[in-house]
């Protein structure tokens, strides 16, 4: 079974050490496989027919050796009038450099007529260069075929895999019955599933995902051909659910192996502050007073600098959270002070919820939950937009009320 990374999020690439650290966490959970799409990196999509350069291509090397057992495949996104003597020159000195495989990623693009060429480019170059080459339809999501996955599937060498995110782009649950779907819907093709978690780009840039890898089904390590989890742009913050993810992907405890990795880094606490209601490490509806007490006093090393910004909302968020049960609890006596009191907290509250970030649950939160129809094309699910209110916000207006 692949199992493994996609770096294929929209935003800021990972560094080459953060690279190399991937795949140090990837080889200890017997992981294979890690790889190159970042959507901007220049030489995978806009500038695809741009020649690698140097440093990227000595990168490559790097990473194709660092450990024994994880295979580097390198990603491409050629428009949709590539031709096959462009993609080769094109992919001809990564190989070179030592990437043991391709993967050739249509996703988001508005191509649903160029299955054919699709087809083509993923058979010649897997001919060409004797290496796996994995694929990224442009239909890539929802259980339904479509004629751009007949015609894509009509010819196409049996060991060229075929990626699907789940039954959405950003799946909450991923059950065996959906792989089964899609892998009729393809022919009887096994999916190799792309799974668009923790990633928080496009839509869901004010999240932080630092929760454990939740809501698969156990049953589906037997039915997809494997699973390479799309991580954020900040690469540290994303290891714990990677590590979880490769663990669940050998049959292990995920959950377990979360906490170990979250409390070894003392993320614990800025995890459940940034976590959602339905999140399996959601701290509960009515925390303790020590509990925010913990989160206004977290100090988080070796995280990634972006993350900041969810550090400081959580800390400033706990403060009000404090003052707020300090209003519920214990009223100051006198009535003008009262009203001073809930006066200040209100303005501080304001300002808080100003912040470009979410924390403690609170909404709207936007994601790509869409799906592919029996046409390929996109369909919007009311589920992509959660309204909800923070923890902080409930605890303020009970004590401003």
């Amino acid at each position: 079974m692949i199992t493994g990374v996609i770096e294929g999020f929209y935003g800021a690439p990972w560094s080459l050490a953060d690279r190399k650290a991937c795949i140090e966490l990837l080889a200890r959970f017997d992981a294979n496989a890690y790889v190159w799409a970042g959507k901007s990196e220049p030489r995978h999509r806009d500038l695809w027919r741009d020649d690698f350069l140097p440093e990227e291509l000595d990168g490559f090397a790097e990473l194709a050796g660092h450990r024994d057992g994880v295979r580097m495949i390198v990603g491409l996104t050629p428009g949709s009038d590539a031709t096959t003597s462009e993609v080769v020159r094109k992919l001809r000195p990564a190989i070179a450099s030592g990437a043991h495989g391709v993967a050739l990623l249509f996703d988001d693009l508005p191509v649903l007529d160029a299955a054919e060429r699709h087809r083509t480019l993923a058979n010649e170059i897997e001919q060409t260069f004797a290496c796996p080459v994995w694929v990224t339809p442009t239909h890539y999501a929802g259980l339904e075929g479509s004629p751009y996955l007949n015609e894509l599937l009509s010819g196409l060498s049996s060991s060229v895999e075929v990626m699907w995110t789940g039954e959405h782009v950003v799946s909450d649950r991923i059950d065996a019955s959906h792989a089964r779907a899609r892998a009729l819907a393809c022919a009887g093709r096994a999916p190799l599933l792309w799974d668009n978690t923790p990633v928080n780009d496009a839509l869901m840039t004010e999240a932080l995902h630092l929760g454990p890898y939740a809501g698969r089904d156990p049953e589906l390590r037997h039915v997809v051909s494997g699973v390479l989890v799309n991580p954020m742009m900040f690469a540290r913050a994303s290891m714990p659910t990677i590590a979880s993810a490769m663990e669940w992907c050998r049959g292990g405890d995920a959950m377990a192996t979360w906490e170990s990795c979250i409390d070894e880094r003392g993320w614990r606490r800025l995890a459940e502050a940034t976590a959602f209601p339905d999140d399996p490490h959601w701290p509960g509806a009515r925390p303790s007073r020590q509990w925010w007490e913990e989160v206004a006093a977290i100090e988080v090393d070796d995280i990634d600098e972006g993350c900041g910004a969810w550090v400081s909302a959580a800390r400033e968020g706990a403060r009000l959270a404090i003052g707020a049960i300090d209003l519920i609890e214990r009223p100051d006596p006198d009535p003008q002070l009262r009203t001073m009191a809930t006066i200040g907290l209100a303005m501080a509250w304001r300002t808080w919820r100003r912040q470009p970030v979410l924390t403690f649950g609170g909404g709207p939160r936007l994601r790509p939950v869409l799906t592919n129809d029996d046409h390929g094309r996109f369909t919007y699910d009311g589920r992509s937009i959660s309204y909800s209110s923070s923890l902080v916000d409930d605890l303020v207006k009970r004590a401003t009320n």
